[in-house]
C-alpha cells in the first residue's frame, strides 16, 4: 500500500508530526510512504528509516491555482492508496484532491471537505499538536518514544570537526530568535540569564538572523557567544546541536529539533502555548510563567502595561534551576 502524507508546512510542526509518521507505519508495517513537503522543512524527514519517498515543494511549484493544479494532478502517478493531510489549509485538500488518491482524509477546516473522502472533527478538547495529529488515525495517546529526527555518523562526525576547527569542545548552543516577535527572547533577558557563565554559546537562526544575533553579542559582552545564523544548512545545523552539551531555545522550530536529536532542551515560552506546542523529548525542561496576559498567541505583543510581560518575569535563577534539573554543569 502506498501512503502520502502531506506535511506542515513548519519545522516545529513538522517534528511534532513525526509520532504520526511513526505510528502510521506500526498500523501499516508494509506500507511505502511518501512525504510531500515544503523544501524548507525536508531537513526534518531525511535519512528517516519509516519513510520511503519525500517530495520537496518549492514556493513556485504551488503559487496560484494552475501551479497547484498542476501539482496536484502530478500526483496521480504516484497511485495513492491513502493520502492524509496534517494542515488545516484550503490548498493541501486541493492537492490531495486532485491527486485523485482513493481515500483523503484531514480535518474538517476552510470549507474544504468537498476534496477529502474521510473529514474529521478537529478535536475540541485542547491537546498537543502531535496528539491532534494522531487523531486522524484514531490514536490518542501520549507517546514520546517514537523514532525523532535521524542524522547520518558522517553528519555528526563533520559537526565534530567542526567544533575542533573552531577550537570548542561541548558548548552550549542557543535559539533565541523564532518568527513572531512575541516568541523572540529579549536580548536583555539572555544578558541577564547567561551573566558569569564561562561556556562558549552558539546562536543558530537563519540568514536573516544574522544581524539580529550581532546585535546580541555586542550587547552581551563578556559572554562567548558565537554567531553562526545562516552559515550553515539545516541538516549542518542539525549536526552541530547534535554535539553540543545542553540548548537553550525560544519557542521556534530549532527548538523541537534539538529535543528531537535528545539533546537536553530548555524551552523559554512567551506568547504561545506549551500545552499544545512545547518540544517533545526525554530530556526537556519548559519554562512558561504562565502571567496575567499568557498565551496570547499573538506574533507581536499586544501588552502595552507591562511589554514582553512573559518573559521579564523569567529570572536567571529560574534558567539556572532548569539547567540543575537536566543535570547540566555549563
Amino acid at each position: 500500500m502506498k501512503i502520502g502524507v502531506y506535511s506542515p508546512n513548519w519545522i516545529g510542526d513538522a517534528v511534532m508530526a513525526l509520532p504520526f509518521i511513526h505510528h502510521l507505519k506500526e498500523k501499516n508495517p508494509e506500507s511505502k510512504i511518501i512525504i510531500i513537503c515544503r523544501d524548507w522543512v525536508a531537513a526534518v524527514y531525511e535519512n528517516h528509516p519509516e519513510i520511503d519517498q519525500i517530495i520537496k515543494l518549492s514556493r513556485s511549484d504551488i503559487k496560484g491555482f494552475f501551479a497547484t493544479r498542476q501539482i496536484g494532478k502530478s500526483f496521480q502517478l504516484l497511485d495513492l492508496d491513502v493520502f492524509y493531510t496534517l494542515t488545516d489549509s484550503f490548498r493541501s485538500a486541493v492537492i490531495l484532491g486532485w491527486s485523485k488518491a482513493k481515500i483523503r482524509i484531514g480535518f474538517k477546516s476552510q470549507m474544504r471537505s468537498i476534496f477529502l473522502t474521510d473529514v474529521i472533527e478537529n478535536p475540541k478538547e485542547k491537546m498537543h499538536r502531535s496528539l491532534k495529529y494522531l487523531t486522524l488515525i484514531n490514536f490518542n495517546k501520549k507517546v514520546y518514544n517514537s523514532i525523532g529526527i535521524q542524522l547520518t555518523n558522517g553528519e555528526i562526525q563533520w559537526a565534530k570537526e567542526e567544533l575542533k576547527n573552531m577550537k570548542l569542545e561541548f558548548p552550549m548552543v542557543l535559539f533565541p530568535f523564532s518568527v513572531a516577535s512575541s516568541r523572540s527572547i529579549p536580548n536583555k533577558k539572555i544578558k541577564e540569564w547567561l551573566n558569569g557563565s564561562n561556556q562558549s554559546v552558539l546562536i543558530l537562526g537563519s540568514e536573516g538572523d544574522a544581524v539580529l544575533a550581532n546585535s546580541l553579542i555586542n550587547e552581551c559582552t563578556g559572554i562567548k557567544l558565537i554567531n553562526l545564523c545562516g552559515k550553515y544548512s539545516m541538516r549542518e545545523s542539525m549536526a552541530f546541536i547534535s554535539v553540543c552539551q545542553f540548548a537553550l531555545a525560544s519557542d521556534s522550530g530549532l527548538g523541537h529539533i534539538s529535543a528531537s536529536l535528545g539533546i537536553p532542551t530548555i524551552s523559554i515560552f512567551g506568547a504561545g502555548d506549551s500545552e499544545m506546542t512545547k518540544p517533545i523529548g526525554k530530556r526537556t525542561f519548559v519554562i512558561n510563567k504562565d502571567v496575567y496576559c499568557s498565551p496570547c498567541r499573538k506574533n507581536v505583543c499586544m501588552n502595552t502595561k507591562d511589554h514582553l510581560y512573559c518573559f521579564n518575569e523569567i529570572l536567571q535563577i529560574d534558567v539556572k534551576d532548569a539547567i540543575q534539573s537536566l543535570n547540566l554543569n555549563p
